[in-house]
């Protein structure tokens, strides 16, 4: 989808691909059936009877010689622009290209060249592992205006990491903005496809590859408003956060998310196939400032009781468990990744063979299948000594 996905929210979206109806606090799910009267699934506005419905597919959308062009035409045509600060009487008029992970700051220092790679597929070679970004186009999106860019996250952006309550909400509501934001994009990129294809309405809910997505959007719209409100009243107290320094700056940064299921000790803490309740996130930073490097792992204060093990387990583990953690977790849950070319060139094949298989999803595979994954074992890479 051209952003993060989360391994938890893709097991969501396959577990409930077995059922024809679900519903999910928040918003009602049902089958792919699209009556003449319900808003037509293209996103017109219009009722389905009088947009697509009894439209013939486009003959060249639908031809298999045209997807890689497809992919790129839809892929651009579903770029959003908006300013996604609770405060839309103080926007700017200008929607800018901001970076999740600051350039001069983070991304200048990383890259090579002027080049960083990233585990973000460019629409032209949509299966590439790893693909290379010059600095200035690396994270960025169109989620913010330019007078919110520059006011909101100007404490993380002009000062040195302090550890202090604001810059830290500050570093993960820009992680949850980029979230929030591309899945935004993927619901436009599904009503492009459905203006394009209008005989999908007809496919069976099974098949659907967008039910994930529209979950997560909703899960995604109540942590919005904790965001937005603690950002409209100041009050940056509404995380627990775990904080890990090491010494030494890193070739990597990374902003990233998941939907936990299951702590350290493989005990479950949340079960994604209760509808009834929103999935509940984690949010992790991790970047390199000056000469040393940061890890920021946070979420919501009012989940401090379902994550109190996890907790409890991180705060536990040594500096090596942490690399391993950090090591292991990256790929698993974010594309928005960005390592230096030169070292990620030293990594040799079986360790980049490696490093891909978490990024496609593995983990949660081998889940399925009974395997634990231990999140604080060595990987046979290590992202801190490249």
């Amino acid at each position: 989808n051209g952003g993060s996905q989360s391994p938890d929210r893709w097991l969501r979206e396959l577990r409930n691909n077995q059922k024809d109806t679900f519903s999910q606090k928040g918003g009602i799910f049902t089958s792919k059936k699209v009556y003449p009267n319900d808003p037509c699934p293209c996103g017109s506005g219009k009722k389905h009877k009088l947009c697509c419905k009894g439209k013939q597919d486009d003959a060249d959308f639908v031809s298999p010689l045209n997807l890689l062009d497809n992919y790129k035409l839809i892929r651009k045509e579903s770029r959003i622009k908006q300013c996604l600060h609770p405060n839309n009487e103080e926007c700017s008029e200008k929607i800018i290209g901001a970076h999740s992970i600051q350039n001069n700051k983070i991304l200048k220092r990383i890259s090579s060249n002027g080049m960083v790679f990233m585990p973000c597929p460019k629409p032209d070679n949509p299966f590439a592992p790893m693909t290379s970004y010059g600095r200035k186009e690396a994270t960025v999106f169109t989620g913010f205006c330019g007078h919110h860019d520059k006011t909101l996250f100007q404490p993380i952006e002009d000062r040195d990491f302090e550890k202090t309550e604001e810059q830290v909400f500050l570093y993960t509501y820009r992680c949850f903005a980029l979230e929030y934001h591309k899945k935004q994009e993927v619901k436009k990129m599904e009503q492009i496809i459905f203006a394009k294809r209008p005989s999908l309405v007809n496919m069976p809910d099974a098949e659907d590859p967008f039910k994930g997505n529209k979950m997560a959007i909703e899960d995604f719209i109540e942590d919005k408003k904790i965001f937005d409100k603690a950002i409209l009243e100041k009050d940056y107290s509404v995380l627990t956060s775990i904080i890990w320094e090491f010494d030494k700056a890193v070739k990597f940064a990374c902003t990233g998310f998941e939907a936990l299921q299951y702590d350290l000790n493989n005990r479950r803490v949340q079960d994604l196939l209760d509808f009834s309740k929103p999935a509940q996130h984690v949010y992790v930073c991790v970047f390199p400032e000056n000469e040393k490097t940061y890890c920021i792992i946070s979420w919501f204060k009012k989940n401090d009781g379902m994550f109190s093990s996890y907790y409890e387990q991180l705060n536990g583990l040594d500096e090596v468990k942490k690399r391993n953690f950090i090591n292991n977790l990256l790929p698993m849950i974010s594309e928005n990744l960005v390592v230096n070319p030169e070292a990620w060139e030293k990594l040799s094949q079986s360790q980049k063979n490696e490093f891909g298989s978490y990024v496609w999803g593995m983990e949660t595979i081998a889940q399925e299948m009974g395997i634990k994954v231990d999140r604080t074992e060595a990987p046979s890479y290590d992202m801190f000594e490249l």
